[in-house]
């Protein structure tokens, strides 16, 4: 009898233990899944810092007298006074970071009903991995590429901003006075910006993109950087190669056209004449590349960007 109870006992014991054994591993099995489908704490995807730019008028084109002796382009004339209410805008490009925990937040990689970002393209920095969107390693801080003009606008709009006009972009970029650069008329070296030196050294500064920052040394009249190469920026506005001469005063919002869309501020993969901060670019909104990315702007009543 006494071999019985001790019997009963000890198959008790096993089967409490296996079972202890079984909801460890359970456990652990379920805090391995949720790691697996939880994207990483990104610690430096706070809202971009962001530089007032004031009201007021300011010459908008290209001026013969400071144009790094280039010639000045046909869609870039005539030079003409324009005037921008206050706004904020970010002081550097959108980075590859913010982009993830941005499509992260939203479980979407589709603006408009469009990809934000073409992620089949080898040059995308970011990547679905089957649970959440990453960033290739060492490229954090580097600007966001790959990213359509639905994607920028979208990422815009959803924090709270939107992208800015080509006037706005262009204020930020020199300031009242026309000059070549944000820096002003010096042409540029790899000290300044990140471009195609090849009237210079013949070579790539980087050869790819850099983190955002970079270059404090070229920054704008404003203190805004990154404006002449890294990469392409996005903005809101429509392109027309006559606007200029029909764009009226106050606040322009560009051509009443939906084809094409300006980019401005040359790449890395680009010569300085592109650098110019009246050089203009355009593409159609689905376009992605390598060398394209964007910034946004909100306007000054928004008490958030204040200091």
């Amino acid at each position: 009898m006494k071999i019985k109870i001790f019997a009963m006992i000890g198959f008790i014991f096993v089967l409490v233990l296996a079972s202890l054994v079984y909801l460890t591993q359970m456990q652990t099995y379920a805090r391995n899944d949720n790691a697996t489908n939880t994207p990483p704490k990104l610690v430096n995807a706070e809202p971009m810092e962001m530089v007032l730019i004031p009201a007021g008028d300011f010459q908008m084109g290209c001026d013969p007298d400071h144009d790094a002796g280039y010639a000045c382009h046909d869609d870039e004339l005539p030079l003409h006074t324009v005037f921008v209410s206050e706004y904020f805008i970010d002081k550097y490009e959108v980075t590859n970071e913010q982009m993830a925990a941005f499509l992260n937040k939203r479980n979407s990689n589709i603006c408009h009903g469009f990809d934000c970002i073409d992620m089949n393209d080898p040059h995308a920095r970011l990547s679905w991995n089957g649970s959440y969107y990453t960033v290739e390693d060492g490229y954090n801080h580097h600007p966001v590429v790959e990213v359509t003009w639905y994607g920028a606008d979208i990422y815009c709009s959803e924090n709270g901003k939107r992208l800015p006009t080509e006037a706005e972009w262009e204020k930020a970029a020199h300031g009242k006075s026309v000059q070549a650069y944000p820096w002003g008329d010096q042409l540029p070296d790899c000290s300044l910006a990140n471009f195609y030196d090849f009237f210079g050294s013949g070579e790539f500064c980087a050869g790819d993109t850099k983190p955002i920052g970079s270059y404090p040394k070229g920054a704008s009249p404003y203190g805004v950087e990154d404006m002449a190469g890294n990469v392409w920026e996005w903005v809101s506005d429509s392109y027309s190669s006559d606007y200029y001469s029909v764009s009226p005063y106050y606040n322009p919002h560009g051509a009443m056209t939906n084809k094409f869309m300006v980019m401005r501020g040359g790449s890395f993969d680009n010569k300085d004449d592109t650098l110019r901060t009246f050089d203009r670019n355009h593409h159609f909104r689905l376009f992605s590349s390598h060398f394209n990315g964007f910034r946004c702007a909100v306007e000054a009543e928004s008490d958030e960007y204040k200091d």
